[in-house]
């Protein structure tokens, strides 16, 4: 009671919050149509990017795939937080990403592989064969996704000379076993 002494200093605090009230009522709407165009947009910009995603990229995407015998579904290119583009597995779904820290050794390997048969066949889409060269790429793969990968090279072989170092016999007997028998197979076992 000894507070109350008929001044205007209630009013003005009354009037002061519904000023905030107000200023805030404004602000909200403001954030929920910025949120709303962020929505948009970036549904665009995936849009967009689909429809016009890099050659290289678009046949990664599908070697990808083929090369984790469907555990990935193929790779996207994303923007971490600090905004730089970074390469993601795409789960079967498309709902799930998974960024490089993410993958096994082998996994991270198969990717590096289909990044690489993706240049080179967009290379030599326009351009002379040049062979393609690999020692022992397979040795952190699993038996599939070795034989994947074989198969892979051995289609890219229609296109180019595929010379393949490897000293693990096992992966010779998955490819006799599981690459077209027209691709022709050179084998040396090496002391």
């Amino acid at each position: 009671l000894s507070k109350m002494d008929g001044s205007a200093q209630a009013a003005e605090l009354a009037e002061g919050t519904q000023k905030i009230l107000a200023r805030l009522e404004t602000d909200v709407e403001h954030y929920a149509r910025l949120r709303l165009a962020s929505a948009v947009l970036a549904q665009a910009i995936e849009r967009y990017r689909e429809k016009h995603q890099d050659p290289v990229l678009r046949k990664a995407n599908d070697l990808f795939g083929r090369l984790t015998c469907g555990f990935f579904e193929g790779i996207r290119a994303e923007f971490d937080d600090q905004g730089t583009p970074v390469l993601v597995g795409v789960r079967p779904g498309g709902k799930e990403m998974v960024g490089v820290k993410g993958m096994s050794d082998g996994t991270i390997d198969q990717l590096y592989l289909a990044l690489r048969l993706a240049s080179l066949e967009t290379y030599l889409d326009s351009n002379e064969p040049m062979p393609f060269i690999v020692d022992d790429i397979l040795i952190k793969f699993d038996n599939d996704r070795a034989t994947a990968a074989l198969q892979l090279m051995a289609e890219l072989s229609r296109k180019t000379q595929v010379i393949f170092f490897t000293h693990h016999r096992h992966l010779v007997a998955l490819a006799e076993a599981n690459v077209d028998s027209s691709v022709m197979f050179k084998h040396t076992v090496g002391v």
